[in-house]
């Protein structure tokens, strides 16, 4: 009887002892969680809060990474890119600089140790892999200078990217939010509205290729979906009955990489396309070699006064440019003919 005594002794003494253990587990945890919640949060905020009143005096933008320097420079009312001989910068890109970098929040403070900063990008160029950003304003007064280091994770359901940043002068470097897409290349801030062409304007073209001869593509009407090859070769046929849509319509969608002054490629004998339109406007690409590279000019005329004022605003635009454009735009603006041909029999 003693021993049964002993036994239930010892199991209310162990259930006891796990309901104080509880409760005290249970303490903690209150104690934790009110002292969680009467700590400092950190609060979301501008890291150049003043900046979006100091945007509409912007002057300069100045964009550094190891490939280079790039300044975009307000000139006589418009945005140039300075080290393209002040060649108009595409505008909505430095709209876009401005408010993305007038918008970035810091969310969390990250390391201020100096030997850590290159893990997360925010080395200082030209040694290190961050890109750097000067807005300068009115009275060339500097509105902000950031570094912009590795992004983290993927786009919120707002569409803001998180990307590691600091101020130049600082240390501390913080993990921020925002709109900003920082642009280390020269091409992406080019103004690439050189020519802007609807495919459904496009009535045919006059090829001069540099090898073999010139031909001549046209279509009927703007409803007609493929261009035809008026001086198709006796006995031959087109490779496929669109080939030479691809000719005709190159005109359309004409994207470069890079711009120059005209005069330092040499065009002479270059190869060249006439495109001629419905409503009697006429546009000649020109596309010459550099070693590797493929530069093509751009020029217009008109046939009809009704678009004369465009022929002029093209030429105003492009007159002393030459663009650089991948090989495969080049080739299918200056194509010869053969490429549009089935082999011949035999």
């Amino acid at each position: 009887m003693a021993a049964i005594m002993e036994s239930r002794r010892g199991r209310t003494l162990a259930i006891l002892g796990g309901v104080t253990l509880l409760c005290v587990v249970v303490a903690v945890g209150a104690v934790y969680q009110r002292s969680a919640s009467l700590a400092p949060q950190f609060q979301a905020r501008a890291l150049f809060p003043d900046l979006t009143a100091q945007l509409e005096g912007l002057s300069e933008i100045e964009v550094a990474s190891k490939t280079g320097t790039i300044h975009l420079r307000q000139t006589d009312g418009r945005w140039v890119v300075v080290e393209r001989d002040s060649y108009p910068a595409d505008a909505g890109q430095v709209r876009n600089a401005g408010t993305g970098l007038a918008g970035l929040q810091i969310i969390e403070a990250k390391t201020a140790r100096p030997e850590l900063l290159n893990l997360i990008g925010l080395g200082a160029p030209p040694a290190g892999d961050a890109t750097q950003m000067k807005l300068t304003g009115a009275g060339g007064m500097v509105v902000a200078d950031v570094l912009i280091g590795q992004t983290q994770g993927t786009p919120d359901a707002l569409g803001r990217t998180s990307m590691y940043v600091r101020k130049t002068n600082e240390d501390q470097s913080w993990l921020a939010r925002g709109y900003l897409v920082p642009q280390a290349a020269i091409a992406a801030w080019l103004d690439k509205a050189a020519l802007v062409i609807a495919r459904d304007r496009v009535k045919g073209a006059v090829v001069d290729p540099a090898e073999g001869p010139s031909y001549t593509l046209t279509r009927d009407s703007k409803e007609a979906p493929d261009f035809r090859m008026t001086d198709l070769p006796r006995g031959r046929e087109l490779s496929f009955e669109g080939s030479p849509s691809g000719v005709a319509g190159s005109v359309v969608g004409f994207v470069y990489e890079d711009v120059v002054k005209a005069d330092q490629i040499d065009f002479t004998n270059a190869a060249q396309s006439v495109f001629n339109t419905f409503d009697g406007l006429n546009i000649t690409i020109r596309v010459a070699n550099r070693g590797m590279e493929r530069w093509a000019t751009v020029s217009a005329d008109a046939t009809n006064p009704m678009v004369q004022a465009e022929a002029d605003s093209i030429n105003a635009r492009n007159r002393g440019w030459a663009y650089r454009i991948d090989e495969f735009k080049a080739n299918q603006i200056v194509a010869t003919r053969e490429t549009l041909l089935k082999p011949p029999d035999g």
